[in-house]
């Protein structure tokens, strides 16, 4: 596809609120941004002094609880998801809107979720809402549709 053809496809591309989108990793990898900085940035205050140097963590086994089966995965992740994503406060309306997406993907181990999908996790945030966050010129965290 010539690149006038691919961006005319993209220019055409408007997301909606049934848009899955989820955690695009190549992004933070192109970004140059740290994501596990940013991972350490979203654990619980007992996650965090933890884990002080974010950089070197140990690698853990983690069982999927849809399959069974069992992985190496990193430290910071499997500790998000077993301690902090289990604080009823852990996701609330102080945080910034992106920030809060962010933590429910990485909850969710990165499942993509539209908006309408992602305000079940947030109520206090209308699906529109969430959307033109996501949708919007700036991508923040990584958030991004779903290829």
């Amino acid at each position: 596809m010539s690149p006038s053809l691919a961006s005319q496809r993209f220019a055409r591309f408007r997301p909606t609120v049934e848009t899955k989108f989820h955690i695009d990793y190549d992004w933070w990898e192109k970004s140059g941004r740290s994501f596990r900085l940013s991972l350490r940035d979203q654990l619980c205050e007992e996650c965090r002094d933890r884990f002080t140097n974010y950089s070197d963590t140990e690698d853990v086994d983690w069982v999927d609880p849809d399959t069974g089966e069992v992985r190496r995965t990193d430290a910071l992740r499997e500790c998000l998801r077993q301690r902090c994503a289990n604080d009823p406060d852990y996701i609330n309306e102080r945080l910034p809107l992106a920030s809060a997406c962010f933590r429910v993907f990485l909850a969710n181990n990165n499942a993509p979720l539209s908006p309408t999908e992602l305000n079940q996790f947030m109520p206090w945030k209308a699906p529109e809402s969430i959307l033109r966050t996501l949708a919007g010129d700036q991508v923040y965290l990584g958030l991004r549709p779903v290829a």
